[in-house]
């Protein structure tokens, strides 16, 4: 039977990864918005792919960060139990 912790761990995981996509979709919804905003607001018709573009790579960097948080716990876990590896 998996121990509490092991099962709060994969439940953690698990809500790290869904909040990957629904911040990626935000980001991308969120800069074509205030894109399309912003032509709507200077009369051109550029920004918005602009946006578009900055509100995706916004995604990207949080999916880096997420991935980049879950090695380092996974990195501390195995060198914290494993004393031969750091001598």
């Amino acid at each position: 039977m998996p121990d509490k912790d092991e099962e709060k761990s994969v439940v953690r995981q698990l809500f790290a990864a869904s909040t990957v996509g629904i911040h990626f979709a935000l980001c991308t919804f969120a800069g074509f918005g205030i894109g399309y905003a912003l032509d709507d607001f200077f009369e051109v018709s550029y920004l918005k792919f602009v946006f578009l573009a900055l509100g995706i790579a916004s995604g990207f960097v949080e999916l880096l960060r997420v991935v980049k948080k879950q090695e380092d716990k996974k990195d501390a876990g195995t060198s914290a139990g494993d004393g031969s590896k750091n001598k």
